[in-house]
């Protein structure tokens, strides 16, 4: 088994409000690419790169819920991505 992959199902609502944009007709591109963080700096410096090459930030970073620290981008292609720290995950170098 490899523990380097964790894949995560959201329902569409949930993951739109969420990411604060609309509900959209089903498509290629209604998932988000989650790329989790060793830190919250991490987070705030991935965040800025994205939005440097041309990202658009839909949710800035921030305390979530769930514990952890995260914000969203939609990328010039439209793809959704989240960056995450999550304090109960342990990541490998």
């Amino acid at each position: 088994m490899n523990d380097d992959l964790i894949l995560a199902l959201y329902p569409r609502a949930a993951l739109a409000k969420d990411a604060r944009v609309a509900v959209s007709p089903p498509s290629a591109t209604e998932v988000s690419i989650g790329h989790n963080v060793r830190s919250k700096q991490d987070v705030d410096e991935v965040m800025k790169q994205a939005e440097r090459a041309g990202a658009t930030i839909t949710d800035a970073a921030r305390d979530r819920f769930w514990g952890g620290y995260s914000g969203y981008f939609q990328d010039p292609d439209g793809h959704l991505w989240e960056i995450a720290w999550n304090p109960q995950w342990e990541l490998k170098d």
